[in-house]
């Protein structure tokens, strides 16, 4: 059996260079033989720092040429799905950084294209890889809690806007060993946090809603309100240079989900809010709370995590520290990659992913119309 996957990356951004390249560079079972972007010259000079991967700017050349057994979309969201559907349709494994895609009708076409090619289809996010998400559903499977009854879930922060990226960015591609697109205006654009096709939902709510879903069940109907806040911003990210853009993309969405035997979960979708003092992620029960808390640093990629379980009965909380090695944003392409070896279905599943999607889509639609929608999907 071989003891490696060939893997061919495409989009050579930001979320690919602090976390994928790095990831892909002390992972041996990802043999990384090709790199693709729009912008060739992009793709050269990754492709160079890696040694022995071939560089495309034509994706399509990409699939007929290169022999990547599995592809890597990690570009921005609104062409997770074409690209994609033309790398199943090739006969590849595909990995797609979250959100999976944007509608559910897109969803359902990857998944039955991947089932027509027999293979692997898998979507970030992979947070229920993360053991903190593994104790805390078995806790609640063996009724630690009781009955749930509800539960919230945060997802805000200032995106693009946020002060100091670039040194943080720096510092996280020093501390990897990454050498390559490190210079201010190798930065790509922005913007598209705050335009149509990105937004709050498709980038943070996407990964409460798979944790609150994947710890409590599938969502049965969904309650939304969305707006805009800011109709500009100053966008303090990519380049560095500060510059006025254009909210086109709600950046305030309060989401109540339906898990059905009058279980709620809450999630707020903001670019709103750089500090809290609130729990955070919290599940109440008939008989007690469950939450987690932790500290981390992006750049050593370091974290410690404890999950908090209150007893009302004894009136009192206990604390779980969590062993084992902690979920990070590429944690699921080495899991897929390691089950493509092993010949076996990966631990979470793209109905998972789908689910969310359908989740978020029709939270606009909620939104929008001032009713709730019924979600058609389950995993």
């Amino acid at each position: 059996m071989p003891d490696s996957v060939k893997v061919a990356f495409v989009g050579t951004g930001d979320v690919f260079l602090k976390y994928y390249l790095p990831e892909a560079v002390e992972q041996d079972i990802l043999d990384v033989t090709a790199i693709c972007d729009i912008e060739v010259d992009r793709a050269r000079k990754v492709a160079e720092f890696v040694g022995g991967a071939e560089a495309y700017g034509d994706y399509s050349e990409l699939l007929e040429h290169s022999d990547a057994e599995l592809v890597v979309i990690v570009t921005p969201p609104t062409t997770h799905y074409p690209l994609a559907l033309e790398g199943l349709e090739a006969g590849k494994h595909v990995y797609v950084e979250k959100p999976f895609c944007r509608h559910l009708h897109q969803a359902n076409h990857l998944i039955e294209t991947a089932e027509a090619n027999s293979v692997h289809l898998m979507a970030a996010p992979s947070i229920m890889l993360d053991p903190p998400n593994m104790m805390m559903r078995e806790m609640i499977a063996e009724g630690a809690i009781g009955s749930v009854a509800f539960a919230t879930a945060p997802a805000f922060q200032l995106g693009g806007a946020i002060t100091g990226y670039f040194d943080r960015f720096s510092r996280q591609l020093e501390y990897s060993g990454i050498d390559v697109l490190t210079r201010p205006e190798e930065k790509t654009d922005a913007s598209w946090y705050y335009q149509k096709g990105g937004g709050p939902v498709y980038d943070l709510a996407v990964y409460s809603i798979t944790r609150m879903t994947g710890l409590l069940g599938p969502a049965k109907r969904v309650i939304a309100l969305s707006g805009t806040v800011d109709p500009t911003r100053t966008l303090m990210q990519g380049t560095e240079e500060e510059r006025q853009i254009d909210v086109t993309e709600d950046d305030n969405t309060s989401i109540l989900l339906d898990l059905g035997e009058s279980r709620f979960v809450y999630v707020n979708a903001a670019w709103h809010g750089a500090a809290s003092r609130s729990q955070g992620m919290e599940i109440v029960g008939s008989r007690g709370t469950l939450t987690e808390s932790g500290s981390g640093d992006l750049v050593t990629r370091t974290r410690e995590s404890t999950v908090h379980l209150y007893s009302n009965e004894a009136r009192q909380w206990s604390d779980h520290p969590v062993e084992g090695d902690l979920w990070w944003i590429p944690t699921g392409l080495t899991h897929l990659a390691r089950r493509i070896l092993e010949r076996r279905p990966p631990d979470i599943t793209i109905e998972h992913a789908r689910h969310v999607v359908e989740v978020m889509e029709k939270a606009y639609v909620a939104a929008r119309s001032g009713r709730a929608q019924e979600i058609t999907t389950t995993f």
